[in-house]
């Protein structure tokens, strides 16, 4: 998973599919109303198409814009307390991936309100249409085609339980995540190709292609996700983009009961959901274990598309950074610190092991991470060899990073005295290989 600081996103984004707005059309304050009212009919045109009966009535409603913060603002409390979201903030200062200045929970919530359209709210088993401006009749029958699927799921697989089955692994839950969303995608994708008397549209690699790549968002626009840490942005696009081309790869010739038997079997990584393939041949990530400390503040495995973010962050370019993460085996990341490092995170320091799947993918991963760390550092590079880099700040902070065969181990913020002793240490964690496919 990406960091987890930017969790509280995706766990209310698991409660409700962030949706942006759809075309827009003269306003008219009746279209959820209407949209409501049309729900039923649409649900049993889902069900058939999604194949999943319904078990029970599903039940609606229309949410404003202060009924749905307060939702968001509820599921964060209930999904993790503010000390967790606290500690998951801080990881996410201490990598650079949002400014040290940064309300994260407020933020999240800013963005959630603005972004959803629409939501299924498994706590409840009701779905709800946010309350915005008008919009074209079609995308809206494809927004409760979305979220009536999200409904279908809870009622068939069990959404709440099957989330939480992975709530201590971050990289596996947004894997599970992307699953759910993708299914929401795909479905509301077939709903509209449907309509018009056309098929599923999975056979056709590039028209799956398209259909990811026009899911990107435009930073600079005036939409607040537009603007936001390209960290925490594409944390939160990454279910529905990454997911239905997922789902996409387990249609491909295939029926619907495939991807009811990923919900059996849901993908173990984000690198399988970004390489399906690897989900086919239940390539295991390795598993790595850092050495007990009690100045830990958080401890998570960031995945494929964590790492991916993080160069992102600092300046890789997008082609680099994918390229740079298709080798990815395994990884670890924590932040220590004293307690006060939650609310001032530059005093804690970060340690990360990362594992490849050979000596190629580290060292091609080093040479786009080394950009990065650069960035992250902002001091000045006094070693610059082959397998290992240092960087010191005017304050005396250090950021180092080392190599050693396929596996890399970084270290950022650490005080001038302990930088050595922080990466002996992070070279003393436990690594179990997984078997390569």
């Amino acid at each position: 998973m990406p960091p987890r600081w930017p969790r509280v996103a995706l766990a209310v984004a698991a409660v409700g599919a962030l949706a942006t707005a759809g075309p827009a059309r003269a306003d008219d304050p009746t279209w959820t109303a209407k949209l409501v009212a049309r729900a039923d009919d649409i649900a049993a045109k889902v069900a058939t198409l999604r194949g999943l009966a319904i078990k029970r009535t599903i039940a609606k409603g229309v949410m404003d814009d202060a009924g749905l913060r307060a939702r968001i603002l509820l599921r964060m409390d209930e999904d993790a307390s503010a000390a967790e979201r606290a500690a998951d903030a801080a990881v996410g200062k201490r990598w650079g991936l949002v400014p040290m200045a940064t309300d994260v929970d407020k933020l999240v919530v800013d963005l959630l309100t603005e972004q959803i359209a629409g939501f299924y709210d498994p706590a409840e088993a009701k779905l709800y249409v946010s309350a915005k401006p008008g919009t074209d009749d079609t995308w809206a029958d494809m927004l409760m085609a979305h979220e009536i699927t999200h409904a279908l799921q809870d009622q068939h697989f069990g959404l709440t339980a099957w989330m939480k089955a992975t709530k201590d692994d971050s990289d596996a839950s947004l894997a599970r995540q992307a699953l759910v969303e993708g299914d929401g995608m795909a479905l509301m994708i077939e709903y509209r190709l449907a309509g018009e008397g056309y098929g599923a549209p999975w056979d056709h690699d590039e028209v799956v292609r398209l259909l990811t790549a026009g899911m990107n968002v435009e930073q600079g626009g005036s939409q607040l996700i537009d603007q936001a840490p390209i960290a925490l942005r594409e944390a939160m696009l990454f279910p529905y983009r990454a997911g239905v081309g997922f789902v996409a790869a387990l249609r491909k010739g295939r029926p619907w009961t495939a991807v009811d038997a990923a919900f059996a079997r849901p993908p173990r990584s984000t690198e399988q959901v970004l390489h399906p393939a690897l989900y086919f041949a239940d390539a295991r990530p390795d598993v790595i274990t850092a050495t007990p400390d009690p100045q830990t503040i958080d401890g998570s495995v960031w995945g494929e598309e964590g790492w991916r973010e993080f160069l992102l962050a600092h300046g890789v370019d997008a082609d680099v950074a994918a390229r740079a993460m298709a080798g990815w085996g395994g990884d670890r990341v924590v932040v220590r610190g004293p307690a006060a490092a939650v609310a001032a995170p530059w005093r804690a320091v970060g340690a990360a092991v990362t594992t490849w799947d050979t000596d190629v993918d580290a060292l091609e991963f080093w040479d786009a991470a080394s950009h990065a760390v650069d960035h992250l550092a902002a001091g000045t590079l006094i070693v610059d060899g082959p397998d290992r880099m240092v960087w010191i700040t005017w304050q005396g902070r250090v950021t180092a990073m080392e190599r050693r065969a396929r596996t890399i181990a970084i270290v950022t913020g650490a005080p001038l005295t302990r930088w050595p002793a922080a990466l002996a240490d992070a070279w003393r964690w436990s690594i179990a290989w997984a078997a390569r496919p």
